[in-house]
């Protein structure tokens, strides 16, 4: 199955990876049709990986801080990105390993939101 956009993000253990993963989930929730979210580590298995370039015309990463894993991810393999976020950077805020405050949630789900219908305007 292809997909428009399949979209990448670290689930990581502080406030601004929770949030991008809800925000991500909500995305696809509300595209299910045009959106899917991508298995990150899979970029490292060779069959998922053409796979996963075959069936997305476009795609996100984002990162939840600034140590960027899975920037660093994608450049090993050589996957590229059509848009990359890195939250705690863009937010000026600091990591916390903590779940986010519905606040922290709905700023990361406007800039994904944000980024991904840029994309899928483009894409048309």
């Amino acid at each position: 199955m292809s997909y428009r956009l399949l979209i990448f993000t670290c689930y990581g253990g502080c406030a601004t990876g929770v949030a991008a993963s809800k925000a991500c989930i909500r995305i696809w929730e509300e595209n299910p049709n045009e959106v899917k979210i991508g298995c990150l580590p899979a970029v490292i298995v060779p069959w998922k990986f053409k796979e996963i370039v075959k069936n997305s015309e476009k795609r996100i990463l984002i990162d939840a801080c600034a140590v960027q894993c899975g920037k660093k991810l994608f450049e090993r393999e050589g996957m590229s990105v059509d848009s990359y976020i890195e939250l705690i950077s863009l937010l000026g805020i600091r990591k916390e390993k903590k779940l986010p405050l519905k606040d922290l949630e709905e700023k990361v789900y406007k800039i994904i939101q944000k980024e991904v219908n840029l994309i899928l305007s483009k894409a048309c």
